[in-house]
């Protein structure tokens, strides 16, 4: 102990008589490397010393003692498991609720025999330490990563993805003195393991992050970064049912706390969601599933927090970064699902079967996979604009722009005209809709309106007060109902030539709309030359709570970057609100951006493999469109 340290305690004695430590710094660890550490930990009562005041940090550390370490640091309830997890952790041992609540939350790998008395391992350490982190799911693709150790070579490629994670993250979780060796099978002493400890705990309080870069290709490369981890224990629940209409949720929730079931209900999607409890365990949700499905509900478990908003982190995003596309032979171009504009199909299988390198998940769509806004392929208006919001423009050299589109419909004949109202949907009440053969077979209208057949701009067929009517391969069909179905019959005949007119009219004026080749609604718009917009007239809890994200934005020097930012899952990452997404995409160098579908619907595929993940109980879900990047 140092002289000034000495006389320092001495003046608190003075002025303080009562005051005990609990535990003075053991005299072993002084000039220690990791000696403030250990100290940190031992005020902190998260370590703990010998009876004789020693540390002893050359010594080895059991496996069970450093279990006890980490359900420290992270301050989880003990558990007591009846039977034991481990045939060889009785109730009896002195940490058995340690070892017990640590495998309760997953901190634990999958094992059928605990060995709590023998010394743990260095890479037994760094597992348990980076699963309790959360970042399992960043270790799968950092198993290529360099390290740099010289021994790691021949780990197994999980092992080395744990390893990078605790070795390359921002600031690392391996803190020691510099070594070319890892040593992973070596027995971990106590002073090496305190300092993984520590180091957790930082994670934990002053949020590191991991970053990982992947060049695929000549104009492409993926970046994938975690920022933060999860310091408040999250809640189990479990998800009785989703439901449309807000009513029969409240009816379903109301039923639930009758019988003593907390209930709450989240708002996602669209999609009123009821959750039941809040249970610390998983093992405790699934009592209850049971229980409620034997009644034949439908359960999900769901791991949630109590306020999304309110936390600094974790948050996982991915950005694709496109060098200037067209001068990288790279395009960007949407595609419906299945080909068609009903239907839905997952990301990833309408990015295997375009042979994309890349694509996200596209617009809005209805439940049936309806698209909801503006999408163009290939010149032909498969979708129009929802009015007052930002769409984006692919030119064929691969530029794009962003713009708030306004749809402009008409037909005429040499003695007539009307306007047309929208393309490829529901036909509502006193409107004319355009189908085209991307619509399907059919128009699915019902016999309340009239419909005429056009080929080649020719009125081949008027057919009154019967629906449905084929949609030719090479036309079209004119579908109208109230005073459009009137029109149709009264002011067409078979043999008339038709002057169709579907544009978009940008807000702007920009002539260059004229040159696209392909259009995909979204909104809000989130950047115009550096400035947030936002609104358009989405909900609040749509733009001010943390959801997952898909944004596509022009960099200030002119490339392009694709967006994913995961949400919903607590260990993993919160989401964003757009203010929050919008800054960040500013410190990416982003001038203008809009925000695509988000939620469940969020999806990366590179090269045929969903990189994120996705938010939904079911996994990657079926959206209606997707946003390619091809050669």
């Amino acid at each position: 102990m140092t002289g000034t340290r000495r006389h320092l305690i001495l003046l608190l004695l003075l002025l303080f008589p009562g005051l005990v430590f609990a535990q003075t710094v053991p005299p072993d660890v002084e000039g220690y490397w990791a000696e403030g550490r250990i100290r940190e930990l031992i005020t902190r009562q998260i370590v703990e010393v010998f009876p004789d005041g020693t540390f002893r940090p050359q010594e080895t550390l059991s496996r069970a003692r450093f279990v006890a370490w980490l359900v420290a640091v992270k301050g989880l309830p003990l558990l007591r498991a009846d039977p034991p997890d481990f045939p060889d952790v009785p109730p009896s041992f002195p940490l058995a609720a340690q070892i017990e609540t640590a495998n309760a939350h997953g901190v634990l790998p999958p094992m059928a025999q605990f060995r709590p008395a023998e010394p743990l391992t260095r890479s037994d350490a760094i597992h348990w330490t980076v699963r309790a982190l959360g970042h399992t799911f960043e270790s799968a693709y950092m198993a290529n990563a360099a390290l740099p150790f010289e021994d790691t070579t021949g780990l197994p490629a999980p092992l080395r993805g744990i390893v990078a994670v605790a070795a390359l993250s921002t600031p690392p979780l391996l803190r020691e003195p510099p070594s070319a060796r890892l040593r992973p099978q070596d027995p971990i002493t106590r002073g090496e393991a305190a300092s993984l400890v520590w180091a957790y705990l930082q994670a934990l309080e002053q949020p590191a992050a991991l970053r990982a870069t992947f060049p695929l290709g000549e104009g492409v490369t993926l970046v994938l970064e975690k920022r933060g981890a999860l310091r408040p224990l999250p809640v189990w629940r479990v998800q009785v049912g989703a439901f449309v209409d807000p009513e029969r949720a409240a009816r379903l929730a109301d039923e639930m706390r009758k019988r003593g079931l907390p209930a709450v209900i989240d708002i996602q999607d669209a999609f009123y969601k009821v959750r039941v409890g809040n249970f610390s365990t998983r093992a405790e949700a699934e009592t209850v599933a049971g229980q409620l499905a034997a009644e034949g509900l439908p359960t999900f478990l769901v791991l949630t927090v109590r306020d999304f908003d309110a936390l600094p982190g974790p948050v996982w995003s991915a950005v694709l970064v496109l060098e200037g596309p067209a001068g990288a032979g790279l395009r960007l171009r949407p595609a419906l699902a299945r080909g068609q504009v009903l239907g839905r199909e997952r990301t990833s299988e309408i990015a295997r079967r375009e042979r994309a390198l890349a694509a996200t998940n596209g617009g809005f769509f209805a439940l049936n996979g309806d698209p909801l806004g503006c999408l163009m392929i290939d010149g032909e208006l498969i979708s129009e604009p929802v009015r007052g919001r930002t769409c984006v423009g692919i030119l064929r050299d691969g530029q794009i722009l962003f713009d708030v589109l306004d749809f402009d419909g008409a037909l005429s004949t040499a003695t007539a005209s009307t306007i047309v109202h929208g393309v490829n949907r529901e036909r509502g009440p006193g409107e004319l809709i355009v189908y085209r053969r991307a619509y399907g077979p059919s128009t699915r209208t019902n016999g309340l309106g009239a419909e005429a057949v056009v080929v080649g701009d020719v009125v081949q067929q008027i057919l009154s007060s019967q629906g449905n009517t084929p949609i030719p391969p090479d036309g079209y069909i004119l579908s109208g109902h109230g005073r459009a179905g009137a029109w149709i019959r009264e002011q067409l005949k078979v043999g008339d030539r038709i002057t169709l007119r579907l544009r978009l009219v940008p807000a702007s004026g920009d002539p260059r709309w004229r040159e696209a080749v392909h259009v995909i609604g979204g909104g809000p718009r989130l950047l115009a030359d550096g400035r947030y917009v936002g609104g358009e007239g989405f909900t609040t809890g749509f733009l001010n709570r943390r959801h997952p994200r898909t944004v596509i934005a022009r960099l200030a020097d002119g490339r392009l970057i694709l967006v994913v930012v995961d949400g919903r899952q607590p260990y993993h990452s919160l989401g964003m609100t757009l203010v929050e997404l919008a800054a960040m995409l500013r410190t990416l160098g982003a001038t203008d951006a809009v925000n695509l579908d988000g939620g469940g619907s969020s999806t990366l595929v590179v090269r045929g493999t969903v990189v994120n993940l996705p938010s939904d109980e079911g996994g990657e879900r079926p959206v209606s469109d997707a946003l390619l990047v091809v050669r």
